[in-house]
């Protein structure tokens, strides 16, 4: 059995078929999909026009993939209504799959590392959001994705290093999204599935208990 990770598409008004073309791509290469947070940018669109936008084109895609949806902190679950059947099959803050004997936790990471919109429960301003995806995409053009690395790392470390001290630690194995940082460190007992946005396209892909990440660029 395949699946596919992804988190941090951060869908919003602006609709790219590059973008669209790879992630359909991705979603009919998987036998289950799970999105593991921001999923759509709610802090530039709202859940209404977000489902009457293009992207709906994916809605079918993941409502036939089974498609599990762990919201994150731009994607909250006060944002959604009954329309997220639309696109998959549950909703949930954290999953829970047994995969070949191993325990795999699915969350986004922000409850584990908070930023500024959880912690004083704010939004962005949307003009933020928008100047600093305009920035990162302009930076990776430049310096590729140690830029990802310098910006993010520090955030997987974190989550690594609270995850140890879990009593579970050992028998689990931990799969975030939410630094927009692709690792897969297997001492730790960890993975963040990275980004798909800013042109690069990150996911990772479970097949027999073993985890793969794979990536491309949509805007090169």
């Amino acid at each position: 059995m395949k699946i596919v990770v992804f988190s941090d598409t951060h869908l919003n008004k602006s609709f790219n078929e590059k973008k669209f073309t790879l992630l359909k791509r991705v979603i009919l290469s998987a036998d289950q999909v799970i999105i593991n947070g921001d999923f759509w940018e709610g802090y530039q669109i709202s859940f209404s026009d977000f489902i009457k936008s293009p992207w709906k084109k994916l809605f079918p895609l993941l409502k036939k993939k089974k498609a599990i949806y762990v919201y994150g902190n731009h994607d909250k679950k006060e944002y959604l209504d009954k329309r997220v059947k639309l696109f998959s099959y549950l909703l949930t803050k954290q999953y829970q799959k047994k995969i070949n004997g191993q325990l795999f936790f699915f969350e986004h990471g922000n409850s584990r590392f908070p930023l500024w919109d959880d912690i004083f429960k704010i939004k962005t301003p949307s003009f933020l959001i928008k100047i600093y995806n305009q920035l990162i995409s302009f930076l990776l053009k430049i310096f590729g994705k140690k830029i990802l690395y310098f910006l993010y790392q520090h955030v997987n470390k974190k989550i690594k290093n609270n995850f140890k001290k879990e009593k579970n630690f050992k028998k689990s194995f931990l799969i975030c999204g939410h630094s927009h940082w692709a690792e897969i460190d297997k001492n730790s007992h960890f993975a963040n599935c990275g980004v798909f946005n800013y042109g690069l396209g990150q996911y990772l892909l479970i097949e027999d208990g073993k985890i793969n990440l794979h990536e491309s660029w949509y805007n090169r």
